[in-house]
């Protein structure tokens, strides 16, 4: 009897140690990781924007008014105080002043400078002095909060020209993201928030307590998103990869430049969406892109059967007065690198992309027919 209670007492003491120096072994994993890992959730170390995006009414997220961005390195800027990068558009437009509104993506925010700033310095090479361009670009928006950006802030700063520089995100959000064709980037986090669940015991409680540490996040980001967020059912009960769900996305790319041109024209401004390109458009890659593309291959095609798709649609949008000018293939004759990732291109990509969007812009202001913007 002796013998059992002693190996008893053993096993209690062995079992002890393992649970204390598990608990140990944990915690000092806990304050390495906050030391040495970034403390961010998941969605935010895949795409950590919040410190020039801040949440808004309508169109979800906008800029961060006074946010500080440190990209490129060295070079610290601030946001200004409606959120956007650059010069202020002042409530009452000075006379004289042509006023244009570049809304997009992170392709139109990024840059040093960012394209709105080289599509405006090509307007004034072309004589066109008294065009502003101002920048109303936001990281990962797609074109539906691009439409509210227009109706709840552009609209009141009497535009004389609205353009959209997108596609981009439309196309390539729904592959990676929140899989809803025109839901904005990650909209499917928001709306499983905890206290807009009606059903709250369904909710994983333990994963939220363990959502608590840092360690696990860093080390097991997918167990997070997909117990909170559920994506593998929203991709079946959104038709993921379906015709039908390509079709959608595409016809809610297109919908929304129709509905923004319509817009812009009802309060007097005139309009142009430019499809942009993506690094999969590109036949002839130079070497860094072909690294980026090479384990992508089934991305690319997809991205490029929704191009087709989107040009089908423009068809018959453009039979009802769409303007829109695709550059997807503006980079076809260049073997150089022009992208450094999937969607962003470097200096003179942009300088390529800015003079090309100035012919277009420069022939719809400087119109013989002296009609004005949105005539």
């Amino acid at each position: 009897m002796g013998s059992w209670a002693g190996r008893i007492r053993s096993i209690k003491r062995t079992a002890g140690l393992a649970v204390f120096g598990t608990a140990v072994g944990f915690i000092l994993l806990e304050l390495l990781s906050r030391v040495l890992l970034p403390a961010g959730s998941p969605l935010e170390r895949i795409y950590p924007a919040d410190a020039v995006r801040a949440p808004q009414p309508y169109t979800m997220f906008g800029g961060r008014p006074g946010g500080r961005l440190t990209q490129p390195p060295g070079t610290p800027e601030r946001l200004n105080g409606r959120g956007y990068r650059g010069a202020e558009p002042a409530p009452a437009k000075p006379a004289g002043e042509f006023r244009i509104f570049v809304v997009g993506g992170s392709t139109v925010f990024e840059g040093d400078p960012p394209l709105p700033v080289l599509l405006e310095a090509q307007l004034h090479d072309r004589g066109l002095t008294d065009v502003r361009c101002y920048n109303y670009g936001v990281i990962s928006s797609v074109s539906g909060q691009e439409l509210a950006r227009i109706v709840f802030e552009v609209a009141d700063l009497d535009p004389d020209l609205v353009v959209m520089f997108n596609g981009g995100n439309d196309l390539t959000s729904p592959v990676q993201y929140d899989p809803r064709p025109g839901y904005p980037f990650n909209f499917i986090a928001y709306e499983t928030n905890p206290l807009l669940r009606r059903d709250v015991s369904a909710y994983p409680t333990w994963t939220l307590l363990a959502y608590g540490s840092n360690a696990l996040r860093a080390l097991a980001p997918g167990v997070f998103t997909e117990r909170f967020v559920g994506l593998d059912q929203a991709r079946h009960e959104a038709g993921y990869l379906s015709p039908e769900w390509r079709d959608r996305i595409a016809a809610v790319y297109v919908g929304n430049l129709v509905k923004a041109q319509r817009i812009s024209r009802a309060f007097g401004a005139d309009f142009m969406a430019f499809f942009q390109p993506l690094i999969f458009f590109k036949p002839a890659l130079g070497p860094g892109e072909r690294e980026i593309v090479a384990p992508l291959e089934g991305f690319g095609k997809m991205a490029r059967d929704l191009r087709l798709r989107v040009r089908l649609e423009w068809k018959r949008a453009q039979r009802q007065g769409l303007v829109v000018h695709d550059l997807s293939d503006i980079f076809d004759t260049i073997d150089e690198d022009v992208f450094y990732d999937i969607i962003h291109v470097t200096r003179p990509g942009k300088e390529i992309l800015a003079r090309a969007m100035a012919e277009h812009v420069a022939a719809q202001i400087t119109r013989p027919d002296g009609q004005a913007p949105g005539g």
